[in-house]
């Protein structure tokens, strides 16, 4: 199974124990067997690939989507849903995970560096306002509220949409991927957001979390880096049998 994987590198990749106390996992390059560690695809009939992402040797996520050729972008990641949402395949294994604030601390550090457009975090006080401090000099605009002891964050890039990604690869790749009545509206949205920006539309309005959650998949998908090929499996997995 394992030799028809191909490694596609990632700094995204968390990094692996430093030291010995936690045993590495089963999955093994064939030649070799050196331990997996990186997002890896593979090629499977009717033009769908498979993605997993994998931790040290453990598996973290594991989907199939469709071939979407044309789209590319150093926001859009595999690994962006899965440290975002601290998945795993099994909640018994070693993650990368290391206490319950470790995935916002993740967001906090990907919104400030880049590595995804949007997102929402909560931190301890002292925390939140070294990460505002760190903003300066970034297009990030953020909106923020005490809850007890902690700040929760919801920040976005205030690049435009056309200015962020190939709208026009993304959407003929979303034409192609999909059947015309789920295509048609999620294309849609995707061209009507070319001159907005996650921050002006999402962040900045009273009601821009609740916007957003009602915003098309391929729009939310898209605004939270990940990966198109999940989100139109996404699509067709919400649209029924």
């Amino acid at each position: 199974m394992a030799d028809t994987w191909i490694l596609h590198p990632d700094y995204r990749t968390p990094r692996v124990p430093a030291d010995s106390s936690v045993a590495p996992g089963p999955w093994r390059h064939p030649d070799g067997g050196q331990v997996m560690n990186g997002t890896y695809e593979r090629a499977l009939p009717g033009r769908e690939v498979e993605v997993v992402t994998i931790w040290y040797g453990y598996p973290l996520s594991r989907w199939r989507g469709p071939r979407m050729p044309r789209f590319s972008s150093p926001m859009v990641s595999a690994w962006n849903p899965v440290l975002a949402q601290g998945l795993t395949l099994d909640p018994a294994a070693p993650s990368p995970y290391r206490d319950e604030l470790w995935c916002d601390r993740w967001i906090a550090e990907a919104l400030l560096y880049g590595r995804k457009p949007y997102g929402t975090f909560t931190l301890p006080a002292e925390q939140a306002l070294r990460w505002f401090a760190k903003c300066g000099g970034t297009n990030l605009v953020y909106h923020a509220r005490v809850e007890g002891e902690l700040v929760r964050v919801v920040a976005g890039t205030s690049e435009r949409y056309e200015q962020l990604f190939d709208l026009d690869a993304l959407i003929a790749d979303y034409r192609e991927a999909l059947p015309r009545e789920l295509a048609e509206p999620e294309t849609t949205a995707l061209a009507a957001h070319r001159s907005l920006s996650p921050a002006l539309h999402y962040v900045l309005p009273q009601e821009g979390e609740e916007r957003f959650e009602r915003a098309p998949l391929s729009v939310r998908g898209l605004t939270l880096g990940y990966p198109p090929r999940e989100t139109a499996a996404r699509i067709v997995t919400a649209s029924g049998p």
